[in-house]
Protein backbone atom coordinates (compact mmCIF):
# COMPACT_ATOMS: atom_id res chain seq x y z
CA UNK A 1 0.00 0.00 0.00
CA UNK A 2 1.72 3.92 -1.21
CA UNK A 3 1.73 6.16 1.75
CA UNK A 4 -0.71 9.52 0.65
CA UNK A 5 0.46 12.78 0.80
CA UNK A 6 -0.10 13.37 4.72
CA UNK A 7 1.61 10.58 5.51
CA UNK A 8 4.90 10.22 2.74
CA UNK A 9 7.42 10.79 4.44
CA UNK A 10 9.42 12.17 1.63
CA UNK A 11 6.47 14.63 1.83
CA UNK A 12 6.88 15.39 5.52
CA UNK A 13 10.60 15.76 4.79
CA UNK A 14 10.24 18.35 1.55
CA UNK A 15 7.82 20.59 3.60
CA UNK A 16 9.88 20.89 6.45
CA UNK A 17 12.88 22.01 4.47
CA UNK A 18 10.55 24.22 2.70
CA UNK A 19 9.61 25.55 5.57
CA UNK A 20 13.39 25.67 7.29
CA UNK A 21 14.39 27.62 4.08
CA UNK A 22 12.02 29.96 3.68
CA UNK A 23 12.37 30.43 7.73
CA UNK A 24 16.42 30.86 6.92
CA UNK A 25 15.56 33.30 4.13
CA UNK A 26 17.11 31.58 1.75
CA UNK A 27 16.21 30.56 -2.01
CA UNK A 28 16.40 27.21 -3.13
CA UNK A 29 19.34 28.26 -5.19
CA UNK A 30 21.11 29.85 -2.08
CA UNK A 31 20.73 26.57 -0.25
CA UNK A 32 21.91 24.96 -2.72
CA UNK A 33 24.75 26.32 -3.41
CA UNK A 34 25.89 26.70 0.72
CA UNK A 35 24.98 22.89 0.46
CA UNK A 36 27.33 21.87 -2.28
CA UNK A 37 23.85 20.61 -3.91
CA UNK A 38 22.34 20.49 -7.61
CA UNK A 39 19.34 23.17 -7.65
CA UNK A 40 17.18 20.04 -8.84
CA UNK A 41 18.54 17.60 -6.20
CA UNK A 42 17.14 20.49 -3.81
CA UNK A 43 14.08 20.94 -5.55
CA UNK A 44 13.26 17.41 -5.58
CA UNK A 45 13.86 17.14 -2.16
CA UNK A 46 11.03 19.68 -1.59
CA UNK A 47 8.50 18.51 -3.91
CA UNK A 48 8.93 14.90 -2.15
CA UNK A 49 9.49 13.24 -5.11
CA UNK A 50 13.36 12.19 -3.61
CA UNK A 51 14.19 10.99 -0.02
CA UNK A 52 17.59 12.67 1.23
CA UNK A 53 20.89 10.52 1.44
CA UNK A 54 22.01 10.65 5.26
CA UNK A 55 25.15 12.58 4.10
CA UNK A 56 22.56 15.06 1.95
CA UNK A 57 20.48 15.86 5.33
CA UNK A 58 23.26 16.44 7.06
CA UNK A 59 24.62 18.94 4.23
CA UNK A 60 21.57 20.71 4.00
CA UNK A 61 21.50 21.20 8.29
CA UNK A 62 24.92 22.45 8.08
CA UNK A 63 23.76 24.99 5.39
CA UNK A 64 20.72 25.60 7.24
CA UNK A 65 22.85 26.43 10.84
CA UNK A 66 20.47 24.22 12.90
CA UNK A 67 20.96 23.61 16.31
CA UNK A 68 21.37 20.03 18.19
CA UNK A 69 17.77 19.59 18.69
CA UNK A 70 16.83 20.94 15.50
CA UNK A 71 19.84 18.90 13.70
CA UNK A 72 18.24 15.70 15.61
CA UNK A 73 14.72 16.45 14.37
CA UNK A 74 15.20 16.96 10.94
CA UNK A 75 17.55 14.04 10.24
CA UNK A 76 14.86 12.12 11.69
CA UNK A 77 12.88 13.03 8.93
CA UNK A 78 15.34 12.57 6.87
CA UNK A 79 15.96 8.95 8.00
CA UNK A 80 12.38 8.23 7.44
CA UNK A 81 12.23 9.53 3.51
CA UNK A 82 15.40 8.14 2.80
CA UNK A 83 13.63 4.72 4.30
CA UNK A 84 10.59 4.75 1.88
CA UNK A 85 12.55 6.28 -0.96
CA UNK A 86 14.68 3.25 -1.01
CA UNK A 87 11.50 0.94 -0.98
Amino acid sequence: MENGPETDPRRAFGQALRTLRQGARLTQQELAHKAGLGIRTLSDLERGTAGPRPATAALLAGALGLDRPGTEGFHALAHAAWRTARG
